[in-house]
């Protein structure tokens, strides 16, 4: 049986207007090789508050190809036969979809974690706190 590694992926997205560190992009990451990078397929909220959308798989991406990634985290170890199901349950997560919530994709990838650790997708030993904490804005 094939196994690949789930992982939670931060992104820096710059500054803000006061010389602070925005709050970094979160999203999910499945490997599916590794040669001169780490390829697989992505999973993340896309859109601003307000008009957040999750389109489902991103094929073909390389983890670290981006000069944005900051941390990333092995969060789970999925049967490759179980790869769609990551999808079907990231698709029933909650979108908050009021502009002002100040809710965002770290939500989005927290409620996720949690869902894909109910169906025994993601570690057990693992908790929000621990998360939190790795993807710490610097």
């Amino acid at each position: 049986m094939a196994y690949l590694t789930l992982k939670l992926a931060a992104y820096h997205r710059g500054m803000d207007v006061y010389e602070r560190v925005r709050q970094y992009h979160w999203s999910f990451f499945i490997v599916t090789s590794i040669e001169a990078h780490t390829y697989g397929i992505a999973h993340q909220l896309r859109g601003m508050p307000g008009a957040f959308f999750y389109r489902g798989p991103e094929p073909g991406v390389a983890l670290d190809k981006s000069s944005m990634l900051k941390h990333e985290l092995d969060v789970g170890e999925i049967e490759a036969s179980k790869i769609d199901r990551v999808h079907e349950i990231l698709s029933t997560v909650s979108i908050d979809q009021v502009e002002s919530s100040g809710w965002n994709c770290q939500n989005w990838a927290i409620d996720g974690f949690l869902k894909l650790q109910q169906e025994g997708l993601a570690y057990d030993h693992l908790t929000v706190e621990q998360i939190k904490n790795w993807f710490r804005e610097a």
